[in-house]
């Protein structure tokens, strides 16, 4: 006959663990198998055409589970954003360096940027199929202040100007860091293009316009007539 268990003993855990982690293994799968075929739909059909019926078909997970996990296809569009957002912030502060003049910082983050980009399989059709909702989200993401943070203190370091207001400043780093996005764009519809050489024009453009800003904004300046 078995004996009565002790009214002392400690009630195991251990199967209410297994389940919990069985459900986050689970729920892992689901998340990866969604976003992995929300890319590739955002990449081909773009977010406006896309539907969670598409998703949902490609991921071959239920649609409760969609539901259940992101609720809307604009929240998975934004999850996938920031993560391809954060891997361009870890390149850009990446290649920056103190010895780096003006020309040479802007051309080697654009052509990091570029590689880091173009090496993502569908990263140049997202980018493009998408550049509304993207230039729409872009500066209110966290991964993208810190990148303007980081070039406004290289900025402040290379350009002869010490009066230049915190908007003005802002305004400067965030017209440079848009040209990326436009150098992107540009080599998403010209594949063939050199990267180094599309990184060189870019660098030496956004430096150009750097040089011309702090001129407008010195206090030397005479406004035109």
């Amino acid at each position: 006959m078995p004996q009565p268990s002790s009214s002392n003993a400690t009630p195991t855990k251990r199967k209410a663990y297994r389940a919990s982690k069985k459900r986050e293994m689970t729920r892992s799968f689901k998340e990866e198998a969604f976003e992995s075929a929300a890319w590739k739909i955002f990449s081909s059909l773009g977010l406006d055409a896309a539907t969670v019926r598409d998703i949902v078909s490609l991921s071959n997970v239920s649609p409760g589970s969609f539901y259940n996990y992101y609720k809307t296809k604009e929240r998975i569009f934004d999850i996938l954003l920031v993560r391809v957002t954060e891997r361009v912030k870890q390149t850009v502060l990446q290649t920056r360096t103190e010895a780096d003049d003006l020309e040479t910082m802007l051309t080697k983050s654009h052509g990091a940027v570029l590689r880091e980009l173009l090496s993502i399989n569908g990263a140049p059709s997202f980018f493009e199929l998408n550049q509304h909702h993207i230039r729409a989200r872009l500066f209110t993401m966290k991964e993208t202040r810190d990148m303007l943070d980081n070039l406004k203190q290289h900025l402040l370091r290379l350009i002869p100007i010490s009066t230049i207001s915190p908007d003005r400043m802002t305004f400067i780093a965030a017209s440079t860091l848009t040209m990326g996005l436009e150098s992107l764009l540009y080599m998403a519809r010209n594949p063939l293009l050199d990267i180094d050489e599309t990184a060189l024009l870019a660098g030496s453009m956004a430096a150009g316009n750097i040089r011309g800003a702090v001129k407008v904004l010195s206090p030397e300046h005479t406004p035109p007539a």
